[in-house]
This record gives structure tokens, sequence and C-alpha cells, in this order.
């Protein structure tokens, strides 16, 4: 599996808060949550998704399941910043997104809403899990979306209670049975995939200037700088916010775009 990454903060020169890696086999992207003013932790989201992709990427090279790495994962970062409050629900989290490549396909795992593209003979087979906006208080959204500094704070707080507890959602932060929420399997016949933090797959799931065969393409035919790049284009057209309504103009995006070796993988014709 050949694996190429591009990265780029919502604005120049500010921090990143996505993490992507990749081995032979195996990539990772992550999407840190945006940082609450409200913490128990000294160390922010871009330390939390660093050290949570380095042990994807250690515990995952092999036949660990899937879930089970990522458990063992968030049970070990946590373990790294003890002195800090982790029952405080500000404390750093992320979106997970994996793709594995075996003899039987490739394996994904999908927490929370950075998505996995992946390409069969039969058409882009997209797993995704964007249950909180089922979840969000309706107001609150809105006044989010554009709204000021203290809207935006009410929206966080709103979400960040509604974090890996029950009838809630899931996300990668400090309670290693959030891997157990996440969305697996194994696809036969895979002849690529993209993995994106959901700034980068705005394209298709926000402003629906695509549809996720035309996000593949895109993927293949300009790299996913290319992908980032016409997102990029997109939001500059709508510097006000008026077509899209979103909390701020762009937002920290990653993709890793696979290419499979699919000799003697099952369910894969020459």
């Amino acid at each position: 599996m050949r694996v190429s990454i591009a990265s780029e903060p919502a604005t120049p020169g500010a921090v990143n808060l996505d993490w992507a890696g990749a081995f032979p086999r195996l990539a990772v992207v992550l999407d840190g949550l945006t940082e609450s003013p409200q913490t128990g932790c000294v160390h922010g989201t871009a330390w939390y998704v660093a050290r949570l992709g380095a042990r994807l990427l250690r515990r995952l090279d092999g036949p660990t399941p899937l879930a089970d790495g990522l458990a063992l994962a968030i049970e070990e970062v946590a373990a790294e910043h003890p002195r800090c409050d982790l029952r405080h629900p500000g404390s750093p989290g992320s979106t997970v997104s994996i793709v594995r490549q075996t003899p039987q396909g490739a394996e994904y795992l999908v927490l929370a809403d950075s998505p996995v593209v992946l390409d069969t003979a039969d058409g882009p087979v997209a797993v995704i899990d964007d249950s909180w906006k089922a979840l969000a208080t309706p107001h609150l959204a809105a006044a989010a979306d554009r709204g000021t500094r203290d809207d935006l704070a009410r929206f966080i707080a709103d979400q960040q209670s509604q974090r890996n507890t029950p009838g809630g959602y899931w996300i990668a932060r400090t309670e290693p049975e959030a891997a157990a929420h996440a969305r697996t399997g194994t696809v036969p016949g895979v002849h690529g995939a993209v993995l994106a933090s959901d700034g980068a797959a705005l394209l298709v799931t926000d402003y629906a200037l695509l549809d996720w065969r035309g996000y593949l393409d895109l993927a293949y035919r300009e790299g996913p700088a290319g992908i980032i790049a016409a997102t990029r284009a997109a939001e500059h057209t709508d510097p006000d916010r008026t077509r899209w309504p979103r909390q701020k103009v762009s937002d920290d995006a990653t993709a890793a775009v696979c290419l499979f070796d699919t000799t003697g993988q099952k369910g894969t014709h020459p």
C-alpha cells in the first residue's frame, strides 16, 4: 500500500490539531477537537494527537485488532499525563480514522466524523459517524455557526457534556472503552482509499460540490494536497460564510491517499 499525506492548518502559521502517519500497510488520520478554554490538561490537543498517533502506528503494525489497539493506545497516552485532571470534560480528544491492508482486503476503523472512503469495484464505500450532529442543541449549533466567541464557548461546552457518555457520541480521549464504539469492518477488493479529517472532507459532507466518486477521482488525480487546495478554493469563494454557514472560514485539513497492491487480495480480480 502506497500512502501520500498532506496536512494544512486552518490559517497559515496556526497550530495544526490534525495528525497523520503511515506504515506500508497502515494509515492513520486524527482530527484533534477544538481546544476548550476550560480543561484539566496542561498539554493540549496537538500534544495529544501526536502521542496517540505514534502509539497507534506502533500497536497496529501487526495483527492486533484495530479496536483493541486503539483502546490500548488511549490508555497508554492517558498514563503519560497522570498529573492532569483526566476526568475533566475538556480533556484533549480526537477523531480516529484507520485503514490497514490485509490479505482479506482493507480493514477500517472510524471513530467520529473523520471519514474513510474505500474504492471498490462496486463503487465507493464511505464510513463516517457524524452522530454528534443529531445530538447538537439546535439553537446553540446555529449560534455557533456564525456567532460570537461566547456562542462558540457555549456550543463547545454543550458538546463536551455529550462526549463519551451513554446516549452521547464517542471520541478518543481518556476512556479506552471509546474504542468499542468505533465503526469497524473489512472490505474485500479495495483498490484505493482516502482517510480525511472533517476539514478535508467538506467538499462532499458540507459543501456538496462532489460525491464520493468524484472525491476519490480528485484524490487520485491531484493527490491529498489537491483535495486541500480544492477545499480552500471553495472556502475562499464564501469568506462571509453565507453559502455554507460554519464556525470559521477554514478548518485544519488533512488527507491520506492510499493505493493498494491488490496482488493476492481476496475478492480482487486483475
